[in-house]
Parts: structure tokens; sequence; C-alpha cells
């Protein structure tokens, strides 16, 4: 791991395109500003950390599913794949606003 000291205000780049500042120090915490493009995802470890494990939940309740359809699939009927936050995570994102969190 790479340890880095900076002040408030200070920019760490990371490759071409993210730039993490820090916005403040308050005592023992830290805000850091974030600055990427919109096709790299940032979360903080305890959100990544549940998005990957409701989607290991999923994927391994899929394969139980075997042979049944997911809803949406039958004659003329919508697809419902693609995108979805699943509700542990939604909830832990949520509890911190004003910062993009993506999934």
């Amino acid at each position: 791991m790479l340890v880095l000291s900076r002040q408030r205000d200070e920019t760490i780049m990371i490759g071409d395109d993210v730039e993490l500042t820090i916005v403040d120090i308050r005592g023992d915490k830290v805000r850091i500003g974030i600055k990427a493009p919109a096709t790299v995802a940032v979360h903080r470890k305890e959100v990544y950390d549940a998005i990957r494990n409701e989607n290991q939940q999923a994927a391994a309740f899929r394969g139980e599913l075997g042979t049944f359809r997911p809803r949406g699939s039958a004659r003329g009927g919508a697809s419902t794949s693609g995108g979805t936050v699943l509700p542990a995570a939604a909830k832990l994102a949520a509890t911190h606003t004003g910062r993009r969190e993506t999934a």
C-alpha cells in the first residue's frame, strides 16, 4: 500500500482520469473529493462489499432457479435484466447523501 501525506486542498492523481482532493480535515475525519469519469465506479468500501455480496447471492439464487423463467420473460414481456441495486446495498448507499454512489 502506498501511503501519501496531503494537506487540505491538495490533490492526488490516480492515472490520468481520477483526482482525489483533500476537502476538509476535522479531528480524526478526513473528507475526500473524488473526480472520476462516469465509467469508473466509486464506492465506499462497505457499499462495495454489500453490492458484491448481494450480486453473489443473486447469482446463486439464479442458479437454483434452474429451468424457471425470470419475471418478464414470457411471450411479449419486457426484460428485467441489468443494473439493479439490490435492497441491502441500496439501503447502505442511502445512509450517506451528497456523494455519487453508483452501482
